[in-house]
């Protein structure tokens, strides 16, 4: 329920959240930091990564911003299937050109391609980051 006052509110000691839970109010630092996370970011990373091997490498280290996906998709100039995942697994197959496959995480180092032809690779994508 609404309250219309004309007076001025010094101090929000805090709000009533949908479960009924008083909760401090989010400051001015909070909403900035949550605008920030949440926001449009500023330009494209992107790099394409090709192996030097047919065993599991991990993708060349660029910092993600918080609250990103980074999307790897298959090169169209691959000879074969590239399998993309963490540093024990790999189990996503990509097979054609346009399929990719969306990750979350803080350094794209974190993911790991194999594929059973050297010099086949992915294209790395994410905006914001500063290239």
């Amino acid at each position: 329920m609404g309250l219309i006052t004309r007076g001025k509110i010094e101090k929000l000691r805090g709000v009533v959240d949908r479960a009924g839970d008083f909760r401090p109010a989010a400051n001015a630092d909070l909403q900035a930091k949550i605008r920030d996370f949440l926001g449009n970011r500023d330009g494209l990373t992107q790099f394409v990564y090709s192996t030097s091997g047919t065993t599991a490498e991990a993708l060349d280290s660029k910092s993600v911003p918080g609250g990103v996906e980074v999307l790897v998709e298959y090169d169209q100039g691959n000879s074969g299937t590239v399998y993309v995942g963490d540093s024990d697994t790999q189990a996503i197959a990509l097979t054609a050109a346009g399929q990719g496959r969306g990750f979350r995480v803080t350094d794209t180092s974190d993911i790991y391609v194999r594929t059973p032809n050297t010099g086949d690779g992915v294209i790395v994508s994410f905006v914001g980051g500063g290239a």
